[in-house]
């Protein structure tokens, strides 16, 4: 399950210059238009999942790998191990000793679910009664136990962490050694079935990667004033208050001062249903594109499927053409002209779905209010 989010945004055509309304016809009939498979990949997150889980499996900074345990994951392991062994009334309850012991005699190589319980049995069966039941009291947080036996005079106690460490290193050295051996496997494989995944490969989307679809595009049967805009994002860091998009799909001369090294690029995916198109009154105009003090716009309503530093208005700025009205950061001009003090882009509508296929849903006020060819702009809602 995850949130639904939607927004309301004024936008105006990137050239300063031009009387044309945003989002027109031409704007529409230059985008392909995809079936609504394409988006497969991306329903309730899943892209999402798959990028955070490659993301954590190419991490080096803590020495994590695919598969990794952390200490407090091998402790919570360990202790739900010992309430088990304690409801059985101090007999072993885990019924799986026997496989291991045929697995070991059978020459097999046991699953890292068996190496996880062999530790634990060759470690619990040294614990006194006592000491289990004073490990249980403290409950399941790691960082207690940890405090508990730094303030404890009793040796068995205060060895629980170093005990711990062991088996955390013991279980990722197996499961490294293990990983290791699993891609060996793969490399030795005979050619044709290497073809034959190559083959598959090739029908999966990327982990990671928004190549797959471009950056302007519509789904077949959705409404005709709908469109996508598919960027990746990546934040500079430095003190830089802007995000990039992929510079191959950020239209000519809109993302000025890209760096030569990117940063991490996350893939991004932005629906956008337009309302209306118009004008907002502008007393301040003064340049042919406003015409008789009036700037074209367009209503627009904005669902993120992801939800990336500044997407909205990256998108809409630097792969659209069309900025948010009022936005000083993608529009080069800090003259907010009609809008006074704000920027035109507000939460409209937060779903939150709840067990049991319920959902909370809460609406804000809408303050762009269409007067016939016109709109009006509440800077107070």
């Amino acid at each position: 399950m995850s949130c639904r989010l939607a927004k309301i945004s004024l936008n105006v055509t990137a050239n300063g210059n031009s009387n044309e309304l945003p989002f027109g016809k031409d704007f529409f009939e230059s985008m392909p238009i995809l079936p609504e498979s394409s988006l497969k990949p991306w329903a309730a997150g899943s892209l999402e999942k798959q990028y955070r889980k490659k993301r954590r499996r190419d991490t080096d900074g803590k020495g994590t790998f695919n598969g990794y345990m952390p200490e407090h994951a091998i402790f919570a392991k360990w202790r739900g191990y010992m309430i088990k062994k304690k409801k059985a009334g101090g007999v072993d309850a885990n019924k799986r000793d026997g496989k291991l012991d045929a697995s070991s005699k059978n020459g097999k190589q046991p699953n890292q679910d068996d190496v996880m319980s062999q530790l634990i049995q060759s470690t619990t069966q040294h614990l006194t009664p006592q000491a289990i039941d004073e490990l249980l009291s403290i409950g399941p947080s790691w960082k207690k136990v940890k405090t508990h036996c730094d303030n404890s005079t009793k040796d068995d106690i205060c060895s629980w962490p170093s005990t711990v460490q062991r088996m955390t290193m013991e279980y990722n050295q197996s499961t490294a050694a293990a990983a290791a051996a699993t891609t060996e496997d793969e490399k030795t494989t005979n050619q044709p079935d290497n073809k034959a995944k190559a083959n598959n490969d090739e029908t999966k989307q990327p982990e990671s990667s928004t190549s797959a679809l471009p950056p302007l595009f519509r789904i077949q049967n959705e409404e005709c004033d709908s469109f996508y805009i598919c960027a990746s994002i990546g934040e500079v860091g430095d003190g830089r208050f802007d995000v990039l998009v992929d510079p191959s799909a950020a239209l000519p001369s809109t993302q000025p001062n890209t760096p030569l090294a990117l940063p991490e690029m996350k893939p991004s995916l932005t629906r956008c249903t337009v309302l209306w198109r118009g004008y907002v009154h502008d007393a301040t105009a003064s340049s042919s594109a406003k015409e008789e003090g009036r700037v074209p716009v367009a209503k627009v309503v904005l669902s993120p499927w992801t939800g990336r530093r500044h997407q909205l208005r990256v998108h809409l700025s630097r792969v659209a053409g069309c900025p948010i009205l009022g936005d000083v950061a993608y529009t080069g001009t800090n003259d907010r002209g009609a809008v006074g003090s704000r920027m035109c882009l507000h939460a409209k509508e937060l779903v939150i779905p709840l067990i049991g296929g319920q959902a909370h849903t809460f609406t804000a006020k809408d303050p762009f209010v269409i007067d016939n060819d016109s709109i009006q702009i509440d800077n107070f809602c």
